[in-house]
């Protein structure tokens, strides 16, 4: 059993049962002895400024390791060529004695062996060495970034861009590097091995420049809301008029909540700049109307920045840090709340095309009944007055209606029936009633239009207008008895009989010209022809309404509207057989579960509609609202032209952003680097970069929107000094 004692100043403190008593007191003297009293001020500085001259020469030293491991770094591919071709220099008898290997011909660490060759000073304690670590990553980082300035001013093309690149944001560079170092050194002191160092300097590498970038952000972000004064409603909602006009969207006839999000994106970008893009805020308007989520690349339509977006979401999606999916979650989130808008304009009906169509084509039919019904009363009327047994004069329709045919030369064009029966009214075997003239007319009108000759319809016209014009017998023209004369009991019969049968022919009138006009209906809306020749209702919601046929024309569509636009069962039924045909197209028929929303289709299927259909049934905010689908679909879709995005989810679109900072070859040596090292510092970048591309207000920008935002320094996040690289830090203590 360990045993316990209680040591002053300590309480009881735990000894292994194998210690001797004469161990346990040796422990218990050397941890309780006095400490030395503090030296008094002057003492102090006599030892600060009598150690001065070392630390001179190990900031020397620093600065030599650290430059010469930087010139290393660029000379170790010659350095290993001529290595490869020279011998090796032999060992010593002593070499092989103590068993030190053979030694290359040229080796590395210049700035060692040089500050070795001056006699400069090295580091005694945890703290020198860590302090030395600092130095030399903050002098291997500042010679490339020196040089690349440099080249970057006299060289062009590729090589300039790569330079521009590493010589850019110099002091985060440099926080990051000095960063590194110390986290490194820390490590090493505290027992770290070779993989705990790099880990942990990978690891400050990237929240010094990524805390520093942030700093610098909110610093200007601050100096610019102080500096800008602020702007009123009325002064942003001028800002937005002037960049929505003429794009057709107008902002009060959006959703407050939805103008409240608009104004304040615009406020956030007016912070930094007036100049504000006209098109990346009419785009931001319809993810807005429609609830998506933006990103940049998606609202400025920029090649580079939208190229990038795509990359980095597919390299997220294969990470499992929530932070690095983001951008693959909000896509799978904004075509999820496409087809829940869908379902919301209407597209969620429990109607099938059989179901919706049966409620249009029943309202039709009421409406048809409801109008034969009027019509059928109308004509019962006439036939049911007095006068419908009125006679009209044979002989002056006879001889009116042979006028009209013989001067327009189409009496060869009447038709044998009808020309039996002028000749039988004319020689009085048929009786000319009212009731027989509205019975010859009625089939007159059928022969009009069951004919294709021109010529016949117009001789029977002809013979129609004659019967219009001929006077009922008895009737006497105004005032042809005189103004005061008294009629005989002959005449008064006369004009009473003729009085009567005036009223049966304008009761048929009447009741033909009601029917004339329904029929000119029924006519103009194939829909409800179709109805009273008895349609099946599965082609019907094709055929009359959503296709782009002759009988799913705009007027056949709007004469359709007219009919049922007083059931709401009826217009909720066709409202709802668009949205779903919509949606079937933009699905493509799958089930909205696994359904990926097609903007091409959903769009093809809106202009086949067309904008004057859609404005019957439903409001103009729910057409702005399916408008902004189809834009939206294609924002998060269609590439713009100059963007190559990675489609094919392979490895190379960014391939092993780690790879690119500290080498494959670095990652080797560690066992499990990747688990350890690539896979956490590249989800600590691409979640940072999936951050910066929902960055609304930038995307507003024209001036300071110019960098990538996945490029500029907000967006680097990770920047590590190529002395990390360079062997500039040691893994064991000197």
């Amino acid at each position: 059993m360990p045993k316990i004692i209680d040591v002053p100043g300590h309480g009881h403190v735990e000894f292994p049962d194998d210690m001797s008593d004469d161990q346990i007191v040796a422990a218990i003297k050397q941890n309780t002895k006095p400490q030395p009293a503090a030296k008094p001020f002057g003492q102090q500085l006599n030892d600060l400024v009598s150690d001065l001259p070392r630390q001179v020469g190990l900031t020397a030293r620093y600065g030599l390791e650290g430059v010469g491991d930087a010139l290393d770094f660029v000379s170790s591919p010659i350095r290993a060529g001529l290595n490869a071709v020279l011998p090796n220099k032999q060992r010593s008898v002593a070499d092989v004695i103590a068993g030190t290997p053979a030694r290359s011909a040229i080796e590395g660490r210049t700035g060692k062996d040089l500050a070795d060759r001056l006699h400069l000073p090295e580091p005694a304690s945890s703290g020198e060495r860590v302090v030395g670590d600092v130095t030399r990553m903050l002098a291997g980082a500042a010679v490339p970034i020196g040089v690349a300035g440099r080249v970057a001013q006299g060289a062009g093309g590729v090589t300039r861009g790569v330079a521009q690149q590493l010589a850019a944001n110099p002091l985060q560079q440099l926080a990051s590097a000095g960063a590194a170092g110390a986290a490194g050194g820390y490590t090493r002191e505290t027992g770290g091995n070779a993989g705990s160092q790099l880990l942990a300097s990978l690891a400050a590498g990237v929240a010094a420049p990524a805390a520093m970038s942030g700093a610098q952000r909110m610093a200007a972000t601050a100096r610019q809301m102080v500096n800008r004064p602020t702007l009123t409603p009325a002064q942003i909602d001028i800002q937005i008029s002037r960049a929505l006009g003429g794009s057709g969207l107008d902002l009060t006839r959006i959703a407050p909540d939805v103008q409240a999000s608009i104004r304040n994106d615009v406020a956030q970008a007016m912070k930094v700049s007036d100049d504000l893009d006209p098109d990346a805020l009419r785009r931001l308007v319809d993810y807005r109307l429609t609830g998506l989520t933006p990103t940049v690349g998606k609202l400025t339509r920029d090649p580079a920045t939208f190229t990038q977006e795509e990359n980095l979401m597919r390299v997220g999606a294969n990470s499992k840090d929530k932070a690095a999916q983001q951008l693959g979650s909000i896509k799978n989130t904004n075509n999820n709340r496409l087809i829940d808008l869908m379902n919301s304009s209407g597209a969620a009906t429990p109607d099938d095309a059989i179901g919706g169509a049966n409620k249009i084509m029943g309202a039709l039919q009421s409406r048809d009944a409801r109008a034969q019904g009027i019509i059928g009363r109308l004509y019962d009327r006439a036939r049911d007055s007095t006068g419908r047994s009125a006679s009209l004069d044979p002989s002056a329709f006879t001889q009116r209606a042979g006028d009209l045919l013989h001067d327009a030369n189409v009496e060869s064009f009447l038709t044998p029936d009808i020309r039996n029966k002028l000749n039988g009214f004319a020689s009085g075997q048929v009786p000319l009633t009212v009731e027989i003239a509205e019975q010859f007319k009625t089939g007159i009108g059928r022969l009009q239009r069951n004919s294709a000759d021109g010529n016949v319809r117009h001789a029977l016209g002809l013979v129609r207008q004659a019967l219009d014009e001929t006077p009922l017998v008895g009737a006497q023209p105004p005032g042809a008895a005189g103004g005061n004369q008294l009629m005989g009991g002959s005449q008064l019969a006369g004009a009473q009989s003729a009085g009567l049968g005036q009223e049966a022919i304008d009761a048929f009138n009447r009741a033909r010209r009601v029917n004339r006009l329904y029929m000119q209906t029924v006519e103009n809306t194939p829909a409800l022809a179709a109805v009273r020749d008895g349609v099946e209702p599965d082609k019907f919601v094709q055929q009359f309404i959503v296709g782009n046929g002759a009988k799913a024309s705009v007027a056949g569509v709007d004469s359709l509207y007219q009919q049922i636009k007083g059931n709401p069962e009826a217009m909720g039924a066709v409202k709802g057989q668009i949205a779903r045909y919509l949606k079937t197209e933009a699905l493509n028929g799958a089930r909205d579960e696994v359904g990926n929303f097609s903007q091409s289709g959903f769009n093809d299927a809106l202009s086949r509609i067309g904008e004057r259909k859609l404005r019957m049934f439903f409001s103009p905010e729910e057409v702005d609202q399916l408008k902004a689908i189809g834009r939206v679909g294609s924002y998060e879709q269609v590439a713009p032209a100059g963007a190559f995005p990675n489609r094919s989810n392979t490895a190379g679109a960014i391939s092993g952003i780690l790879d690119r900072i500290i080498g494959s070859s670095v990652l080797s040596k560690i066992p499990a680097g990747r688990m350890l090292l690539q896979e956490p510092i590249e989800n600590i970048v691409i979640g940072q970069k999936a951050q910066n591309a929902l960055t609304v207000p930038r995307a507003l920008q024209t001036g300071p929107r110019a960098a990538n935002p996945l490029l500029s320094p907000a967006g680097q996040g990770l920047m590590l000094s190529p002395a990390l690289l360079m062997g500039g830090q040691d893994d064991k203590k000197r």
